[in-house]
């Protein structure tokens, strides 16, 4: 795991739609996990942290650093979200 991967992350997660989708789908933190393994992008908490600062930094006006801090929201809030329950089939009786 890699700085780079987070700011990749950033970058993405700040673009792409189906990307934020499809972690919005996961059912809980390791499916969330293995999403960004596949996206080849994995990071830990320290480096997202680490990626945020300097992307914060790097930000030339006010609406910029807005967007930046609401998708860490985004991404703070759906990390530390109780792991939602899959969809089980209901069986017929």
């Amino acid at each position: 795991m890699t700085i780079q991967h987070a700011l990749d992350f950033i970058h993405r997660g700040q673009n792409d739609e189906q990307l934020r989708r499809k972690l919005e789908q996961a059912s809980g933190y390791p499916a969330i996990e293995a999403i960004l393994k596949d996206e080849s992008i994995p990071f830990s908490e320290g480096e997202f942290e680490d990626a945020y600062s300097l992307r914060l930094f790097k930000c030339q006006d006010q609406s910029q650093a807005q967007a930046l801090m609401a998708f860490r929201m985004w991404w703070l809030l759906l990390i530390r979200s109780p792991a939602r329950p899959v969809k089980q089939p209901v069986k017929g009786g």
